[in-house]
């Protein structure tokens, strides 16, 4: 439901739509809806907004949510990479070939860790260079 609200809110038109206007384009339930909202937005990926004289809540998808979503992927994969790395020093006493998939998935995460926020910031500067944003 996540990827589907958010997904209707990147395209949707107009950018600003209610729970229930939601709620139909997507035939969701609104307590689904509702749901789903409080998880986007606690996780910066859309915005809720209130209207003067209107007690409804609107939702989007602001520009900034992408970037919010790409700087947020160096968290996940250091918590990743710790997480291997404990499951390492707890095996430490079995056979290096029981430890091997463990230690790859490691050495996969500190890789990625490394290289993802520079293939973002280079996605972010072309963008910005090129007027995209």
């Amino acid at each position: 439901m996540a990827g589907r609200m958010w997904g209707w809110l990147l395209i949707c038109e107009p950018v600003e739509q209610t729970a229930a206007e939601i709620s139909e384009a997507l035939h969701a339930r609104r307590g689904a809806i509702s749901g789903t909202a409080r998880l986007l937005a606690t996780s910066g990926l859309i915005r809720r907004t209130t209207r003067a004289g209107d007690r409804r809540e609107y939702f989007s998808a602001p520009p900034e949510a992408l970037e919010s979503m790409l700087g947020s992927a160096a968290a996940i994969y250091r918590q990743m990479r710790q997480i291997a790395e404990r499951g390492l020093v707890a095996t430490a006493g079995r056979p290096a070939e029981a430890r091997a998939r463990l230690q790859e998935f490691r050495d996969v995460m500190v890789f990625v860790e490394q290289e993802v926020p520079a293939v973002i910031g280079r996605f972010l500067r072309d963008r910005n260079t090129k007027g995209m944003a």
